[in-house]
């Protein structure tokens, strides 16, 4: 059973009103809830959608580099035209490398180098 409360010390995470009813409540109303749910999803399909961005940007440099290299390059260079290496979509370990992967893009790095650049098919 829940005990009624209307400690001054508990208020709303979204209006910071008070808040009347169980001990263990976060929010004055059901509005405030769901304004406050609405604003951590909305803050992470920002940060997903930056993320998209870079990775998009990064397959069409990888594929830039597959036409005008075929697919050798400096990482150097690439990160000139934007590239951001640490955006990946999957790591594999390939024996005693590494194999990253941009969506259907696999390569391997080398030093300073991206060595192996294909398309998987």
């Amino acid at each position: 059973m829940y005990k009624i409360t209307d400690d001054p010390e508990i208020h709303c995470l979204e209006c910071g009103g008070p808040i009347y009813g169980r001990p263990d409540k976060k929010f004055c109303s059901p509005c405030c809830k769901n304004k406050y749910h609405g604003h951590l999803r909305h803050a992470r399909e920002k940060v997903r959608s930056k993320e998209m961005d870079i990775l998009v940007q990064n397959y069409s440099i990888l594929e830039t580099a597959l036409c005008l290299n075929g697919g050798h390059g400096s990482i150097a260079a690439m990160e000139r035209m934007g590239f951001r290496p640490e955006y990946v979509t999957q790591v594999i370990k390939k024996g005693k490398h590494l194999e990253y992967r941009c969506f259907d893009f696999a390569y391997s790095i080398c030093g300073d180098k991206i060595s192996g650049l294909r398309k998987l098919g």
